[in-house]
Formats: C-alpha cells, sequence, structure tokens
C-alpha cells in the first residue's frame, strides 16, 4: 500500500464517499475493543455533522460501542485548518462545546480524526472530554499531515 493510494482514500472520506467509509471500516474495526465510547473531532463549521468521518465514527459504534460521535459541538466557526486557519489549541477550546444532555462520564473514549498536523484539536478535544468525565480518552487519526 503506498501513501499515494491512502491519501486519495483519506480525500474520499473527507468527501464522504461510502467505498472510503467501508476501507477504513474494514481496516480499523477490529482492532478497536468493543467497550470503548466513539467520538470525533467536530467539523471546523457549526452545525456540519454530516461528514465523512461521523459516519465511519457512526459504523465504528454501532458495532459494539458506545455512540457519542457527535458529543463534542463546533460552537462556533474557525477557519478552515488544512487552508492556513489558526492551529491553536486555545481556537479549539474556545469554539468546542460537549453536547448538553449527554454523559461520557466514566467512559473510556476513542477520539477520532480524519488528518492531524499539530494534533492541537485532537488534544484541545481529549482536554474537553476529561472535564466532562471520561475516565481515559486515546486519540486516532487516519492521517498526518507534514
Amino acid at each position: 500500500m503506498n501513501i499515494a493510494f491512502i491519501c486519495g482514500k483519506i480525500l474520499d472520506l473527507k468527501e464522504g464517499k461510502e467505498n472510503a467509509i467501508e476501507y477504513f471500516y474494514n481496516l480499523i474495526d477490529c482492532e478497536i475493543c468493543k467497550d470503548v465510547t466513539i467520538c470525533i473531532v467536530p467539523s471546523s463549521k457549526m452545525g456540519n455533522v454530516e461528514t465523512g468521518m461521523a459516519k465511519l465514527a457512526e459504523k465504528l459504534a454501532n458495532n459494539g460501542r458506545k455512540d457519542r460521535v457527535h458529543f463534542l459541538v463546533r460552537e462556533k466557526d474557525i477557519d478552515k485548518l488544512a487552508t492556513g486557519g489558526n492551529r491553536s489549541r486555545f481556537i479549539h477550546l474556545d469554539s468546542i462545546g460537549a453536547l448538553q444532555g449527554e454523559s461520557i462520564k466514566g467512559d473510556v473514549v476513542l477520539l477520532m480524526d480524519d488528518v492531524t498536523t499539530s494534533g492541537n484539536s485532537l488534544y484541545a478535544c481529549k482536554e474537553i472530554l476529561l472535564a466532562h468525565g471520561a475516565s481515559h480518552v486515546e486519540m486516532f487519526a487516519l492521517g498526518k499531515a507534514i
């Protein structure tokens, strides 16, 4: 498997293409414990919840895991990081909140993102999850930009 192939699959996932969702599901489902809570880093745009990453995470959650895919909510838009947006952890802490009425208290959470560069969005989301009672948070990204 080469880097261009994986990058293409990640781009397909970002577009919500079913073949990419299936590809990554088949690749990682067997690697994830059944008793974890699945959560994702939210999109940079408020209300953008129908992402390929969300669909992948929902499919993983539906296979014996707790679905808190949309527990983290973008409360105000930020500039898209891939096009030069501010990568500061504080930008994310200031713009992401938790869904009211849902609980992750005591949960072991797998926090997922499609691509990471600095890791600051993952670290900010981890901080928010721990502040809302998660007992442990593991972070996972499908790819790393350089």
